[in-house]
């Protein structure tokens, strides 16, 4: 381990290991392991329990992360970080054709890992949204069905009352018409004796 910045660490932004994990796509867990076994590939300084690292971690260990998945033993993937850095010969084509490009920063490089971790979790966020959706509209037309057939059978109850009122009305109809019939031979035979009296009365009268 090499504790302390290197030259000119000191006018770059220095990482903690959260950010080295939140850079390549790895956990916190990860880095930690990687660092640990990879101690000697590692320049920082601490700040109380916290260490520091330059800019270029996110670089080394994002290549033991890639060499970690190729069998190597741990001291050929220190060599070829060391030695080989061939993440490093592969950029060197870039800077010959563009020398004054400048270099992008470590906060917006995009990880593959990352990106694909991003991009299942909207999926994953979309289909629970798409599910729930699914389920109100199923619930909303099932409220409405009830709905429906709530008013059904309102209109069925209503429907059933008129035609008793109906049937109530005709009743009355008829037993009105009964009275009537009942009452009519009382008034006449009635009308017919007041009407004997009547023309009896005077004819009593001349006699005397």
């Amino acid at each position: 381990m090499r504790a302390g910045a290197e030259d000119g660490s000191m006018h770059e932004k220095e990482l903690k290991i959260g950010d080295i994990a939140h850079l390549t796509g790895l956990s916190e867990q990860d880095v930690r392991a990687l660092i640990q076994t990879y101690d000697s590939l590692f320049t920082y300084r601490k700040i109380g329990q916290a260490r520091l690292f330059p800019q270029k971690a996110v670089k080394v260990v994002r290549e033991l992360a890639e060499l970690s998945g190729r069998g190597l033993s741990p001291d050929e993937i220190a060599e070829e970080v060391k030695t080989g850095r061939k993440s490093d010969a592969a950029e060197e084509p870039a800077e010959e054709i563009d020398r004054t490009a400048a270099p992008l920063p470590p906060e917006v490089v995009i990880d593959l890992g990352v990106m694909r971790d991003t991009l299942a979790r909207q999926e994953r966020r979309i289909a629970r949204l798409a599910e729930d959706l699914e389920l109100e509209r199923e619930l909303r037309a099932e409220e409405a069905e009830r709905f429906q057939k709530a008013v059904a059978d309102l209109e069925e109850r209503l429907s059933a009352q008129q035609q008793q009122l109906a049937l109530i009305a005709k009743w009355v109809d008829y037993f009105d018409r009964q009275m009537d019939e009942a009452t009519r031979p009382v008034l006449d035979r009635f009308r017919r004796t007041v009407a004997k009296k009547s023309d009896s009365a005077p004819s009593s009268g001349r006699s005397g």
